[in-house]
């Protein structure tokens, strides 16, 4: 499955792609974004639903949000 996803971060860039959830996987853990490790929720959560966002820290100094669509199925 590939989906759209935009990673959203206070000082940096937003950095939207499509991939599959195994490069966004790869992205987070290369981000190194506060309250990430272990990255596991994300397949969790990408896999149990075809759109959604998380935000961590709301409001905080380190807020950072991640948003994803589902756009295909490998079938």
């Amino acid at each position: 499955m590939h989906y759209a996803w935009t990673i959203e971060a206070k000082g940096r860039r937003p950095i939207k792609k499509v991939t599959t959830m195994a490069c966004l996987v790869d992205v987070l853990r290369i981000l190194d974004l506060p309250g990430v490790a272990p990255t596991d929720w994300v397949t969790f959560e990408c896999g149990a639903s075809d759109h959604g966002k998380y935000v961590h820290n709301e409001g905080g100094a380190d807020e950072w949000s991640l948003k994803w669509t589902k756009v295909s199925s490998d079938a």
